[in-house]
């Protein structure tokens, strides 16, 4: 027979959708990662974590579609995770107090160039931009929570 705790993650498992699964999961790497000295992989995790998130709010929250992503993206000079982080941040600019999307918009702004700078730079990734993503995730993710 099933533990308790095993039928309470089937359940839970049921109604959360995968992309807000896949996010919790990925800040949780971030945090692994962070605690073995894997500093650049860190923003990575960090920022997807977000990005994953902020999908989910698209499809889920804001019931738009794959489909409708790519026609705003079709004609755009900016690619696809700068719109789909635009539209959510507009939607959530209704949604939360305005120092709240401040913060937000920030913080993803400032986790997306991180995590290019450690996926593309050839820079050194240390300790502290490690932490400082990780920080930004857990910041964006704090304000996202409200909504979903």
């Amino acid at each position: 027979m099933y533990s308790n705790e095993s039928k309470f993650n089937y359940i839970h498992e049921l109604f959360m959708s995968n992309l807000k699964n896949k996010s919790e999961i990925s800040l949780d790497s971030a945090k692994l990662l962070h605690k073995n000295g894997l500093y650049p992989s860190v923003a990575h995790c960090s920022y997807y974590s977000c990005y994953q998130v902020i999908k989910h709010i698209w499809l889920h929250v804001m019931s738009k579609s794959e489909s409708d992503l790519a026609s705003l993206t079709r004609n755009e000079t900016r690619g696809s995770h700068e719109v789909l982080i635009n539209q959510v941040g507009l939607y959530l600019k209704e949604k939360i107090e305005i120092s709240d999307y401040r913060t937000f918009n920030s913080s993803i702004l400032q986790l997306k160039k991180l995590r290019t700078t450690a996926d593309y730079d050839d820079k050194g990734f240390d300790i502290e931009k490690s932490q400082n993503s990780i920080s930004l995730a857990e910041s964006s993710h704090k304000l996202i929570r409200r909504l979903v």
